[in-house]
């Protein structure tokens, strides 16, 4: 029987965000009255936007919106059941101050590194969703890919990379990696929680992104499925 891993972070209030790039996100309960019905209620998200919590990103992100594809233009046949490996490179977080690179020696030291097949997501797994909830860290403090590892990746042919980690590049010394990344058409899937319960070196992996119209990103659902 498979295993399902719902690898989606929660969105509530007090999480992580990006900081003063993007609006302060807040669920805030709300009701009213309506004639002939009665006292209704509802849920306001204050300050929406395409990247909050665990979303999915194409290279219009980054390379415009005219001149990429966007989130509605994927086939959902490329989002279900996709084959994933998560390679596991957990970081020392003993000291915040310091950013914690992964290096290209990181990545290949992983036992399963050889289990990557073209057309694959690759996860990794940093084990930086325990700062899910501290909005001081998460984004700020998040542990980074070096050049070398980011261009080992794409060489791999990858159709979505994904973290649990809301920043790839070390963007106090950036490595410039980006325009390599999203050149290559691999979607971004990112940040993502619970990667460390998956134990099998192959599984699968579906990502389901809210369906807005024009637009680079969106807000999912994501989770592993293990035979």
């Amino acid at each position: 029987m498979s295993r399902i891993i719902d690898v989606t972070g929660i969105i509530k209030n007090g999480m992580w965000s990006f900081g003063s790039l993007f609006p302060k996100f807040e669920i805030i309960q709300r009701s009213g009255v309506n004639p002939g019905f009665g006292e209704y209620h509802y849920t306001e998200f204050q300050g929406m936007h395409s990247q909050v919590g665990t979303y999915l990103e194409t290279p219009a992100h980054f390379l415009g919106m005219e001149n990429s594809f966007l989130v509605d233009d994927i086939p959902l046949e490329k989002l279900v059941d996709v084959g994933c490996v998560v390679l596991k490179c957990p970081r020392d977080t003993s000291d915040l101050s310091k950013k914690e690179a992964v290096t290209k020696e990181d990545l290949l030291s992983c036992p399963n590194f050889d289990e990557i097949q073209p057309g694959d997501c690759i996860a990794v797994y940093f084990g930086w969703d325990k700062y899910w909830m501290n909005d001081d860290v998460f984004y700020p403090c998040s542990p980074y890919f070096t050049y070398d590892a980011m261009q080992l990746i794409i060489s791999k042919n990858p159709s979505i990379l994904a973290t649990d980690t809301p920043a790839w590049d070390n963007y106090d010394d950036p490595s410039d990696f980006f325009p390599d990344f999203y050149a290559a058409n691999i979607l971004m899937l990112a940040p993502l929680y619970n990667l460390d319960e998956v134990k099998k070196p192959r599984v699968r992996i579906s990502v389901l992104p809210l369906r807005f119209d024009n637009v680079s990103a969106s807000s999912c659902r994501a989770f592993n499925t293990e035979d």
